[in-house]
């Protein structure tokens, strides 16, 4: 009576006769094994057609900028309340945000320009290889070229095409920040190995010299003032230095006396006292915004330079074609299942 009592648990707890999916996978094997194997010859067909992709990468180590925030003393504890972030307010662009350069459609639009060279060792732009390796040198349609006629001013006006390449490379084309480890890592994917490291070191210089100029955009610009400022006094420094030295010249007979003499003297003297304090003073200011130019320009460290792989990425014709296979005979026994309500006998 126990033993009864304890197969009828079993059987309450199996929801699925086991012996009735095996009797219906049996019956019902040819429609498992036919859309297996059409599903596998499909995929086969769509992996060894499929065009061959090769991803390329590269890290580069940026400095991380210094937080200025324990200089502010109180007050950055005061603002901290206020909910105003100060470590991130002193950088506006921050190495997490870094990535997000190469998705700038100057990025891209430069990118087109740059020359590149194929593993067949064929020199053309980037622009040229795309249109011949990823779309394949078809005919561009004429209404993918219209864009509005209008004059740009601090704008992009682009066509349909420019539109989808960008839209499409922006996929090819992708970094990541690890914040732990402080490197940004570039990937990038295209048919031809040799190019997919060139658009990477491309873009790893990109990424360089823009956050370069970023860092140093309003030292440079101090330099380059203050040095214009500094011509300008030389020059009125060196006059006045040379007119001194004339009138010098002029009256420096000790018999030679006159007031007016005197005075024009003293003007002189005034004159090239103030010209020469003013360029002394702008030739240290300019001196110490070179040296703070210097300290302040960040240090990008390449730390894995990109290399032309050897390997494709994609596509992973043995994954495919599993894939393809298993998703066939789950459709051949969903089909075997719902055929004839045979459900309804494993069910128990």
């Amino acid at each position: 009576m126990k033993e009864e009592e304890y197969l009828a648990e079993q059987e309450i707890k199996a929801p699925i006769n086991l012996g009735k999916l095996w009797y219906v996978l049996w019956k019902e094997k040819w429609i498992i094994i036919v859309l297996g194997l059409l599903t596998t010859i499909g995929g086969g067909y769509y992996a060894f057609t499929a065009q061959e992709e090769f991803e390329s990468q590269g890290k580069i180590l940026p400095e991380i900028p210094p937080s200025t925030t324990g200089s502010l003393g109180s007050l950055a504890g005061a603002l901290g309340l206020s909910g105003i972030d100060l470590k991130n307010a002193t950088e506006a662009i921050r190495p997490d945000l870094y990535p997000e350069v190469l998705k700038s459609t100057t990025f891209y639009l430069d990118l087109m320009k740059q020359p590149v060279v194929t593993r067949t060792n064929q020199k053309l732009t980037f622009e040229d290889f795309y249109h011949q390796s990823v779309e394949k040198n078809e005919e561009i349609d004429t209404t993918l070229l219209r864009k509005f006629n209008v004059e740009a001013k601090g704008f992009y006006v682009l066509s349909r095409l420019n539109e989808n390449r960008i839209k499409d490379l922006r996929k090819r084309i992708f970094s990541t920040y690890d914040r732990r480890a402080g490197v940004i890592s570039i990937n990038v994917k295209l048919p031809d190995p040799v190019v997919a490291a060139t658009v990477t070191k491309f873009s790893m210089d990109y990424l360089t010299e823009y956050v370069i100029n970023y860092r140093t955009q309003k030292n440079r610009r101090e330099v380059e003032f203050l040095a214009e400022r500094l011509d300008v006094a030389r020059g009125k420094y060196y006059s006045n230095q040379a007119k001194r030295a004339q009138y010098s010249d002029q009256f420096q007979a000790a018999t030679i006396r006159f007031q007016a003499a005197d005075v024009q003297r003293e003007r002189i003297q005034a004159e090239y006292n103030t010209s020469s304090s003013f360029y002394n003073s702008l030739l240290t200011k300019y001196e110490e915004a070179k040296i703070k130019l210097h300290q302040e320009t960040p240090v990008i460290k390449v730390l894995e330079p990109p290399t032309a792989p050897t390997r494709k990425s994609e596509p992973r014709r043995s994954v495919i074609i599993a894939l393809s296979g298993l998703l066939g005979g789950g459709i051949g026994l969903f089909i075997a299942l719902i055929r004839k309500k045979n459900y309804k006998q494993v069910l128990n």
